[in-house]
């Protein structure tokens, strides 16, 4: 969760010599103050074998009086694949001590520091709740700290964007933009500035949810500011790669998108030590996605997923369950995404969605709007809304005119609008695409679908399986009454043959309502004009 900084570059002490000088000496409040000082800087790659070996040297008596020390030896010896356990211990040590009111002698930024640290550890163990309570008692303590407090704290930026990433991860959208946005305010104006965590968490959170607007206007910034390509290219602006991807994507330029996915892979940090691998393994397969290779996107995100081994759990399927599904689709595979999602997604806003995706591209047009209404009064980012919007217009106009219909354009052509977004048109089937373009151009919006190469990136399903013409006499009637015993008249058979028939009619097309058998069977011109 840290960088090396640029900091030792500009003729100060670097954190490590003043800390070996503390244990040289025995003097563990300068130590401590070497580590407060240097708290990022000495668990970097570069320097954090030396900084370790410097901690093991501290009686264990000395960590418990020095709690803040405790954390970053746990900090460091939890770098280490064998040592983690003993890291465990160092944790304890250190939150117990920031944790107790007792503790007058405590120092407030330690405490912070701590508390920060504890969220970042129960983030990275998979603790999500643990990692949010953790992050609020640090913003807590933060707000808490007088103006010389704050002053001595250089590092005060990179604590605020390691609380943002625990809320965002934690599903706090508002708590994290919050953090974030403190980190920044408080970074300086100058090169090289220990704020890019937080503003790269910045455009990643805007580009992620669908805000356009603000995502490229932190990028700019990024791109332009007091920060160095060190910087971007490193942990801290894993984020940054992130929304330059998908600010990207929705352009259609799947090359500029697959190059800062790869630039950032090429790092340290990017494919086997980041905490972030979902979040990029699911940009990644939305580019091959792009690409016109879903199968491709498959095989990197099972790829990553093997990577990580243990790591590819329940909750990290749980995150991959809409890409996953979304590939599926593409491959023309509904029955697939379906499983997927039944399988691995928990029943969301996300879900829900995407169950009414698949709905929509297998004609059942009554299941997709259900799931759609199901979103009511729920909170849905701006991709979330255009998405749902997208998939509600192509129902619609789907089916005969409804005085809805055209309100619904009319929403999704102003969601369009404001947020730049396109890949949620992109995310319908090649007809409903096509059905929604026109419909936006006649609502005035022409304009949101000609400024890309608008495309749809998922195929027509076709029906599964053909009708027997028996079936298809039952589909004819289906049109005008859903009684067994008026459709067994009319055809003259009994009514036990009708509802066998029926529920053949239904398997086949992949449906569990008269209302979506009917809805496929106008969509794929299943009925002759003599039937």
């Amino acid at each position: 969760m840290n960088d090396a900084t640029d900091a030792a570059s500009v003729g100060r002490i670097s954190p490590l010599s003043a800390l070996e000088r503390a244990i040289d000496s025995a003097d563990w409040s300068a130590a401590t103050s070497a580590v407060r000082e240097g708290w990022f800087e000495l668990a970097g790659a570069d320097v954090a074998d030396a900084a370790r070996a410097l901690l093991d040297r501290v009686p264990a008596s000395a960590l418990r009086g020095e709690p803040l020390l405790a954390m970053e030896f746990g900090i460091l010896l939890n770098q280490t694949r064998f040592h983690r356990l003993r890291a465990l211990r160092y944790f304890i040590m250190a939150v117990r001590a920031a944790r107790s009111g007792r503790n007058t002698e405590l120092d407030p930024v330690d405490r912070l520091m701590i508390r920060s640290s504890e969220s970042a550890a129960f983030r990275l163990l998979g603790s999500t709740n643990l990692s949010v309570n953790a992050a609020r008692a640090a913003m807590e303590h933060a707000h808490a700290l007088s103006e010389d407090d704050r002053a001595s704290i250089t590092e005060l930026p990179r604590i605020f964007a390691v609380l943002g990433v625990s809320f965002h991860y934690g599903g706090l959208t508002g708590e994290a933009l919050h953090a974030a946005s403190l980190g920044l305010a408080e970074a300086p104006t100058t090169a090289p500035s220990n704020g890019m965590g937080a503003l790269a968490l910045l455009c990643g959170i805007h580009a992620l949810r669908g805000d356009l607007p603000h995502a490229r206007e932190h990028l700019e910034y990024a791109r332009t500011g007091p920060w160095t390509d060190r910087q971007r290219n490193a942990y801290s602006g894993v984020f940054y790669r992130l929304a330059e991807a998908v600010v990207a994507l929705e352009r259609f330029d799947a090359e500029e998108a697959r190059g800062q996915i790869d630039q950032l892979l090429a790092t340290t940090t990017g494919r086997h030590a980041n905490e972030h691998w979902t979040t990029i393994v699911e940009t990644q397969a939305l580019t091959a996605l792009v690409e016109g290779r879903p199968g491709r996107g498959l095989a990197e995100l099972d790829e990553m997923v093997e990577l990580r081994g243990a790591e590819g759990s329940h909750r990290a399927r749980a995150r991959l369950a809409r890409i996953r599904s979304l590939l599926q689709l593409a491959l023309g595979n509904p029955d697939g995404a379906a499983a997927v999602l039944k399988r691995d997604a928990p029943d969301d806003v996300i879900a829900r969605i995407e169950r009414a995706r698949i709905a929509l591209s297998l004609g059942r047009t009554g299941t997709a709007l259900t799931e759609l209404r199901a979103l009511a009064g729920e909170h849905l980012s701006t991709r979330q809304s255009a998405e749902a919007a997208a998939i509600d217009a192509a129902v619609l106009l789907r089916i005969s005119s409804t005085p809805r219909r055209a309100g619904v354009v009319q929403r999704l052509g102003a969601l369009l609008d404001r947020s730049q977004l396109r890949l949620p048109l992109a995310l319908l089937p090649p007809s409903d695409l096509e059905r929604v373009v026109a419909a936006l151009a006649a609502a005035g919006f022409a304009h949101v679908t000609s400024d890309s190469a608008l495309r749809s990136l998922l195929p027509d399903v076709e029906s599964a399986g053909l009708l027997s013409r028996r079936e298809l006499a039952v589909l004819a009637q289906l049109l005008h009454t859903g009684s067994m015993s008026e459709i067994a008249s009319v055809l003259v058979v009994s009514s036990n043959t009708v509802k066998s028939q029926v529920r053949s009619i239904y398997r086949k097309l992949g449906v569990s309502s008269r209302e979506d058998a009917i809805a496929v069977a106008l969509e794929r011109h299943l009925l002759t004009p003599s039937e």
